[in-house]
């Protein structure tokens, strides 16, 4: 039932309830209708003061005018009175549709309170459910990136490490070759004094090669020369 019907009917309940109390037996009127009556009552309103108006000014020009305007305020009165009581009847049908439109605002609402209390809990659960989810997620990667970052920490040490071993291990080398440069020295300057020594030998020997077969030569040259000069004497 929706709000309409439910001011329709609290609305007939509510006038058949003021008829009985009243024993009145006026028409009910629908909410349409009592505003109607409320645009009524303001055109009589209107027209009974615009009569008296009208009536008054006639009233004023005659002989008799103080009847004349006695029985045009009554009237007047008279109208107004009517038109003040649609408008009673036309403001209480409107309080009464506003009073039931409330109760029937107030009535859905209280029947449709437990599912929104159970879609605004689910709504929260879900919420809370996503929100987990995600806090696992951020602690997933934070994780990972911590591991990542130690892994690469790890990898630069052992790098730095090597770096420095084969740093120590040069400076060893150069600190031996520094010690043995003194006696790498004196052995190169033996064995350059050797060799130079070993070069003069062989020098000298053949120089003296030399100067045996200058001789032998010589002697060679000196035999064959004299040879011939026997030779006649036989």
């Amino acid at each position: 039932m929706n709000i309409r019907s439910l001011l329709a009917l609290g609305l007939m309940f509510t006038q058949a309830w003021a008829s009985a109390e009243t024993g009145d037996a006026a028409p009910s009127l629908s909410l349409d209708d009592a505003r109607t009556q409320l645009v009524r009552a303001k055109e009589l309103k209107g027209a009974a003061e615009k009569r008296y108006i009208t009536e008054k000014a006639a009233c004023q020009s005659t002989v008799i005018g103080f009847n004349c305007l006695s029985a045009a305020k009554k009237r007047r009165t008279e109208a107004l009175r009517e038109a003040e009581a649609l408008e009673r009847e036309g403001h209480k049908v409107e309080r009464e549709a506003h009073r039931l439109e409330v109760e029937a605002k107030a009535a859905k609402r209280a029947s449709e309170a437990p599912g929104r209390e159970a879609k605004q809990q689910a709504d929260v659960e879900r919420y809370r459910e996503q929100e987990a989810q995600k806090a696992t997620a951020r602690e997933r990667n934070l994780a990972d990136e911590s591991a990542k970052l130690e892994s690469r920490r790890s990898k630069l040490a052992a790098e730095r490490a090597a770096r420095q071993k084969k740093l120590e291990e040069r400076r060893k080398d150069d600190a031996k070759m520094a010690e043995k440069a003194p006696e790498n020295a004196r052995k190169r300057a033996e064995r350059e004094r050797q060799h130079a020594e070993h070069v003069k030998k062989i020098d000298e020997r053949a120089r003296q090669y030399a100067e045996t077969l200058k001789r032998r030569e010589a002697a060679e040259a000196a035999k064959a020369a004299a040879q011939p000069a026997a030779a006649p004497a036989k």
